[in-house]
């Protein structure tokens, strides 16, 4: 019997409101294309930090090594709320049978590469961000991609591929 896969979506990708500016960013021809092959988890990691909806833009800044999670506006440093929920949630991750992410680009919790603010000159450095990083760090084999990338339909071909196998692994890794 095959199991079904399930990836995980960053959940303003799947249409649910939960930006930073309440809003969401669908990606209807993602989904459209996505639906019939697998199930879809939405996830929201600063909605489900208790961040709120609507809530203040975030950026990373300081090191790219270790960057901090700051609203622009009232400098508040959410880094260690966003890490210790993203080690929670992360516990229960495996358990969900979740065999692969799609994540917002560009997000400070969620993308795979992110601009890290500092005092420096020229174009800042890229990390993952927050959430993003953590799962690469405790997950490495776990396909991850970004909508921007999943645009392209070679792309979204190959991504899917990596996930029947990741998905294909984690099955005979069971037996």
């Amino acid at each position: 019997m095959n199991t079904p896969i399930t990836i995980g979506i960053s959940a303003c990708l799947f249409g649910k409101n939960t930006r930073y500016d309440g809003g969401h960013r669908l990606e209807p021809l993602l989904i459209k294309r996505l639906v019939p092959l697998v199930t879809l988890a939405p996830l929201c990691p600063e909605a489900e930090s208790g961040l709120g909806i609507p809530r203040e833009p975030m950026r990373l800044e300081g090191d790219p090594k270790n960057p901090r999670l700051m609203t622009i506006t009232s400098r508040c440093d959410l880094s260690d709320r966003m890490r210790s929920w993203s080690a929670r949630r992360l516990d229960a991750f495996a358990s969900e049978g979740i065999v692969g992410l799609i994540l917002k680009a560009r997000s400070p919790s969620c993308g795979k590469r992110v601009a890290v603010h500092g005092e420096g000159e020229g174009a800042p450095p890229c990390t993952p961000g927050l959430f993003a990083g953590m799962v690469m760090e405790r997950f490495p084999d776990l396909p991850i991609a970004d909508e921007e990338e999943l645009r392209d339909p070679a792309r979204l071909a190959d991504f899917l591929r990596h996930i029947a196998i990741h998905s294909r692994n984690k099955q005979e890794d069971l037996k």
